[in-house]
């Protein structure tokens, strides 16, 4: 029979705090450093978990996305799990509407990227509204989330390009077809 490789429990420590630290490290860049020119700050982490739906299986970007909304919110101030349900609510929806598609279509990673904005910010508008109770949701999406939406969706298709050329690296594939 053909058992799957079984990993040692350091090596599954190990691999999870790496990720944690990359994370960490796509967060600080985000918060401090990354500032558009109108104002609005790319959200790194939407933007890295929602490519990663159309090139990794679903396990491991639902725990990217669960330790990326675990340290904005942690950076941001927010409650403890906020950012978090609104990843993985995010991934989720993306990954049930475009799990059959090839990711070998350059608009995928816009289409995707734009509805898994669309569902962080309903998810963090609806947040608010329970929070603080009469939220003003209209001046919520005009305000935040449609700006950050489009800022968000210019790197999409680069970064999707180096997520898959990474990704291909790591399998020993070759970069060019060479028949």
């Amino acid at each position: 029979m053909d058992y799957p490789k079984r990993y040692k429990i350091e090596e599954r420590i190990a691999y999870e705090l790496r990720t944690i630290l990359i994370l960490f490290g796509v967060v600080v860049l985000q918060k401090i450093i990354v500032i558009t020119w109108m104002g609005f700050a790319i959200n790194l982490v939407l933007l890295l978990v929602v490519l990663r739906v159309l090139l990794e299986p679903m396990t491991v970007v639902v725990r990217w996305a669960l330790y990326g909304g675990l340290l904005l919110d942690i950076t941001s101030g927010a409650r403890l799990g906020g950012h978090a349900i609104a990843l993985i609510l995010a991934v989720g929806l993306v990954y049930l509407l475009l799990s059959r598609i090839t990711s070998e279509s350059w608009i995928l990673p816009i289409v995707a990227v734009l509805v898994g904005g669309i569902v962080y910010h309903l998810c963090n508008a609806l947040l608010l509204v329970i929070q603080f109770g009469g939220y003003d949701f209209v001046t919520y999406l005009i305000a935040v989330a449609l700006p950050e939406m489009l800022v968000v969706v210019i790197p999409a298709l680069p970064v999707f390009l180096i997520l898959r050329w990474v990704r291909s690296i790591r399998r020993g594939e070759l970069p060019l077809d060479v028949y």
